[in-house]
């Protein structure tokens, strides 16, 4: 089996990991914490978009997402972010959970997993 490790950072963790078969992104959140959840939730699909390219593959292959909000009552504009980019024909499994955030001006967190 091939791995292909991508974007490794501060020797902790790999931003996306492809096998021949799947791709496991990291939690991404957005860079511009300036944002209010739509705009960071569009930044981080915009990010979990180049990555999967990079390891071959693309949203429309996504089997599996693991949102994770720091407040649960921003569920409904997320999901506007999220209806636009999302492959309404491949829809994956998902969770969409409240969490404390490691840096509490994150909004959104994603991590995907996708087919090759």
């Amino acid at each position: 089996m091939n791995i292909l490790r991508l974007e490794p950072e501060g020797g902790i963790l790999s931003n996306c990991v492809a096998t021949d078969q799947f791709v496991f992104t990291a939690g991404s959140v957005a860079d511009d914490l300036t944002l209010d959840v739509k705009g960071q939730t569009r930044q981080t699909l915009a990010y979990i978009d180049q990555v999967l390219a990079q390891a071959g593959t693309n949203k429309s292959k996504i089997v599996w997402a693991n949102i994770w909000l720091a407040d649960i009552k921003l569920r409904d504009a997320m999901n506007e972010a999220w209806l636009a980019w999302v492959d309404p024909k491949n829809l994956p499994a998902r969770a969409c959970v409240e969490s404390r955030m490691a840096n509490p001006r994150y909004l959104v967190e994603i991590q995907v997993i996708a087919a090759k």
